[in-house]
């Protein structure tokens, strides 16, 4: 069994798969003490690749948390040049955030030629990856929550946390006109970014914690998109073989 892990600034994303890469059981876990949970879980894996984007003091610390909780060398993916079919844009692929490459990865491993990719979490980004393999840059704002934290802060504006993203109507209060505009903002440029991608015949893939609300509002404006939960993860077997 190989484990796959996708760690981000927030979360831990799991899914374990056999040596055909059939995924045996998957899950989520947040808190500080996200690794031990987990292995109380889970028998022992005889791999473990992992995607990171923190810093390397965090990485050194999720490695040595793994060796002690299975004996085992932690596995991390990083940005290439290229590998798999796909070659990066940036001139220093270091820079590039490793969970947008295995995104780009795991989309060319679907093999429905050019896509556009949104991965909606903490940070909302975009990558444009031609129908050859070429990426072909991409771009990097604030997501949902982000975007909301940030026009608080700036302003004396005050709203309960549990509120949903659900509609993109003008807003008859002011935490719905707040929330749906953001939304519809957002939805609204992906609209805009992925559209010569569509008229190509291409395919606009969505994934991360935000992507069941951009996926609601793409089908209400029939914007055909395939919503893959785990497209990190799934990049982890294409960069790890």
């Amino acid at each position: 069994m190989i484990l796959d892990l996708d760690v981000g600034n927030t979360r831990l994303k799991w899914r374990s798969v056999d040596g055909q890469g059939n995924v045996l059981a998957r899950g989520v876990q947040g808190g500080s003490d996200a690794m031990t949970t987990l292995a109380a879980q889970l028998d022992k894996p005889q791999r473990i690749r992992v995607a990171c984007v923190r810093d390397a003091k965090f990485k050194e610390q999720l490695r040595e948390c793994i060796n002690a909780c299975w004996g085992l060398e932690a596995e991390f993916a990083r940005s290439a040049l290229q590998a798999a079919g796909v070659i990066t844009a940036y001139a220093r692929p270091e820079n590039l955030g490793v969970d947008r490459w295995l995104t780009m990865l795991a989309a060319k491993a679907r093999g429905r030629g050019a896509c556009c990719i949104i991965d909606a979490g903490s940070a909302l980004t975009v990558d444009l990856l031609r129908g050859d393999g070429q990426h072909l840059g991409g771009y990097i704002v604030p997501g949902l929550v982000m975007q909301r934290a940030s026009l608080l802060e700036r302003t004396a504006i005050r709203l309960p946390e549990s509120l949903a993203w659900e509609g993109v109507a003008p807003g008859a209060s002011t935490a719905d006109a707040i929330h749906h505009g953001i939304l519809d903002m957002i939805v609204t440029w992906v609209q805009v970014v992925s559209e010569p991608v569509l008229k190509s015949g291409g395919t606009l893939y969505l994934t991360g914690g935000d992507a069941q609300v951009f996926s609601a509002q793409l089908k209400a404006r029939s914007v055909p998109h395939e919503l893959v939960a785990d497209l990190v993860l799934e990049g982890l077997a294409a960069a790890l073989p």
